[in-house]
């Protein structure tokens, strides 16, 4: 039986300290948070696929998933996805592979 499936890891926050909550009008208290989405096989991180994430607010604890974000928020939550850098370790099962085909070849 082989165990597989796809996981979200986080891999970066940030706050905005411009900007101003949608639900609540404060401003300075909404983050943003970064994952990164990859594929496994017994929980071993095969390739990353993708990054996703969401925004909420300190104060009123309000989360927007990425659909919802109002127009403001968007341009801000692509500002922190492109600084957020995948780790190396999500390419291990990748690295176990090519380890493990230069050994036997």
């Amino acid at each position: 039986m082989i165990i597989y499936g796809w996981k979200a890891t986080h891999i970066k926050s940030q706050t905005a300290p411009n900007l101003t909550c949608a639900n609540c009008n404060e401003k300075g208290k909404t983050f943003f948070s970064v994952f990164s989405k990859h594929v496994h096989i017994f929980w071993i991180p095969i390739f990353p696929y993708g990054k996703t994430g969401a925004s909420q607010c300190e104060h009123c604890n309000v989360v927007y998933e990425k659909g919802q974000m109002p127009a403001e928020y968007l341009q801000e939550y692509e500002r922190v996805k492109a600084e957020a850098k995948t780790p190396v370790w999500k390419y291990a099962g990748l690295i176990i592979i090519a380890a493990l085909a230069l050994y036997f070849y």
